[in-house]
């Protein structure tokens, strides 16, 4: 999922799981889910339904654009009281004020459901805060997905149904898509009843049982705790993941499995693994995770559209469902009542797919004449070390709609005697693979005492420093800082490009909403800190930027895209040089 994961806690994690596997001293928690599962009443015109943040922070923005969406369906969205607020940079408030909106969503007689804003993390220090008693005190929808799957599995455990759905993060795009309108319907008592193409990885045959899971490095964590529904026999495990490596894939199901989980199974439904890795000589995740499933002898349907991609169908965690995988395709269907709305999923073209067509693209020095070139990625002084493959000029290239925003940012600065100076703008995703085949290759340290001293080089999937997809690709993005024309240097933003650590951080010894300095260099792991100017530089930068209509990327304070972008779903595969020649 794109959400921050630490290697920290996956190893903490996964050393925890290990000894629980081996019945060392951790107490395994009980399966007492009760029998009868309840299925929460659906939604009619008027219904209060909650928004609330139980992981990461979510811009109020896009929390008041769901609230526009729900009113549009005749819904009355109430917003939780400690919605908006930030804790530790990333947590939407304290552990307290999350799990107060949690308990005030869930225990209000008013309120009909609940639709988390988004994941990220953060949903595993409530496990032990709330009890299997008062979430089946007052059933009622709650609508989430990625790290929202620990509420899943609580709520199952309580004997309660959930929905593995959107969120806010995306029902802000409009609510008119199909995963929106498919969560609607839903959640007012229309169920789905999947019909889907046949997948090279299905493996055929019918099984019912009580669906559970969710997105897999969040379930996993959770095994023998108190969010584990996975405890039941009978199961249809449902599992997704994004931006991980095939080996933190092949990692967290093998604690799965290492916990009888699949002993527990009659099925299995694999959705969508966007963007992850394939460092592992295996053509898809899917086919890599065939090895646990040949001894099992259950059917296993693959590809279905629940996860982190465009599509994100609801399902309906912990209630009874039907999977029926044959060779001319599958069916999922829930034994709840609601009247029954046949699905026929057809796969959209894939939007996302190479292209190479560089119309409406320009050369940015022709867009943007002030500008500086400092191309990294075409020389060798980079993190890698060497040219990166798709960089044949010393050049950069922007969508020209970004490059039209950029003309602002560089007039706004040029105003207050300063020149942008450019590090990376459009990259295309062969420099992008190039990155993911020299991350793999982990013995290759060259640069490390001047990119990454303080991490091993093994943990950069894992943190997410290097993954299969780069905003760049897309061609509204550019990596930048400032040159001072009096000086004649570059304006000294206290820390390099492409330095992987929080140093690099907009946040770090700051807040970048208020542009206040702190001084705070906690997140330091070597107790580096900048200065109140270094950070007062950065944000002249990120002011002209977000003026011009552009946003900022929380762990690099040079990394910019634009917010309107022309193509967000389009990654482009064109080399980096001058066009039209």
């Amino acid at each position: 999922m794109k959400i921050i994961r630490t290697f920290l806690l996956c190893a903490m994690m996964s050393a925890s799981i290990l000894c629980q596997a081996q019945d060392y001293t951790t107490p395994y928690v009980s399966n007492d889910t009760p029998k009868d599962r309840i299925r929460p009443a659906y939604l009619v015109a008027g219904d209060k339904v909650a928004l609330i943040s139980p992981s990461y922070f979510t811009p109020m923005e896009n929390v008041e654009k769901t609230a526009d969406v729900l009113r549009s369906w005749g819904l009355e969205p109430v917003i939780g009281p400690n919605v908006g607020k930030v804790y530790g940079g990333k947590y939407a408030g304290t552990l307290d004020e999350r799990l107060s909106d949690i308990r005030w969503a869930l225990n209000s007689p008013d309120i009909k459901a609940v639709i988390c804003n988004r994941g990220g993390y953060g949903s595993i220090h409530l496990i032990d805060q709330l009890t299997l008693d008062e979430l089946r005190a007052h059933p009622k929808w709650l609508s989430g997905f990625s790290d929202i799957s620990t509420l899943g599995g609580l709520l199952s455990r309580a004997g309660v149904m959930s929905i593995h759905g959107t969120m806010s993060s995306f029902l802000a795009k409009g609510g008119e898509d199909q995963t929106s309108t498919l969560l609607r319907d839903l959640l007012m008592g229309k169920v789905p009843r999947y019909e889907l193409p046949p997948h090279p990885q299905n493996i055929m045959g019918r099984a019912s049982g009580t669906l559970v899971g969710g997105n897999l490095c969040t379930i996993a964590p959770n095994v023998r705790s108190q969010a584990d529904a996975t405890m039941d026999n009978d199961l249809i495990l449902f599992i997704e993941e994004v931006e991980e490596p095939m080996r933190n894939i092949d990692r967290q199901f093998t604690v799965l499995a290492m916990n009888g989980v699949l002993e527990r199974c009659k099925g299995v439904v694999l959705g969508e693994f966007t963007d992850c890795g394939q460092e592992l000589d295996y053509e898809s995740v899917e086919a890599m995770l065939h090895d646990y499933f040949d001894k099992y002898n259950i059917p296993v349907l693959c590809g279905f559209p629940g996860g982190h991609d465009k599509e994100n169908l609801p399902l309906v965690i912990g209630a009874p469902v039907t999977i029926d995988v044959r060779a001319d395709g599958a069916t999922l269907q829930f034994d709840i009542d609601g009247e029954q709305q046949t699905v026929s999923y057809v796969k959209a073209p894939d939007e996302a797919c190479p292209t190479d067509d560089n119309s409406q693209f320009v050369t940015l020095t022709d867009a943007v004449p002030d500008a500086i070139l400092e191309i990294r990625y075409f020389g060798t002084y980079n993190f890698v070390g060497t040219r990166i493959d798709g960089y044949e000029q010393p050049t950069a290239l922007l969508t020209k709609k970004a490059a039209e925003a950029l003309k602002a940012v560089s007039d706004d600065v040029m105003a207050q005697g300063y020149r942008l100076k450019i590090y990376d703008a459009y990259r295309p995703q062969q420099a992008v693979d190039h990155f993911m085949h020299w991350a793999a290759d982990i013995p290759d340290t060259r640069m490390k005492p001047y990119f990454y001293p303080d991490l091993d080089k093994s943990v950069l999937f894992e943190r997410e420093y290097i993954m299969a997809r780069s905003g760049h690709t897309r061609g509204s993005t550019v990596d930048l800082t400032l040159f001072d024309m009096k000086t004649e240097k570059e304006v000294d933003m206290g820390g390099t490009f492409d330095w992987f650590g929080p140093e690099s951080h907009p946040d770090f010894c700051g807040n970048p909403e208020t542009g206040k300095y702190t001084g705070n260099n906690r997140k330091s792991p070597a107790g580096r800190k900048i200065t109140a100017r270094q950070f007062a530089n950065r944000m002249i930068l990120r002011r002209a930027m977000l003026a011009h209509g552009f946003k900022p990327l929380s762990t690099e304070w040079w990394h910019f895209t634009l917010r309107d972008e022309p193509f967000p779903d389009t990654y482009f595969t064109f080399p980096v040089k001058q066009l039209g020649k």
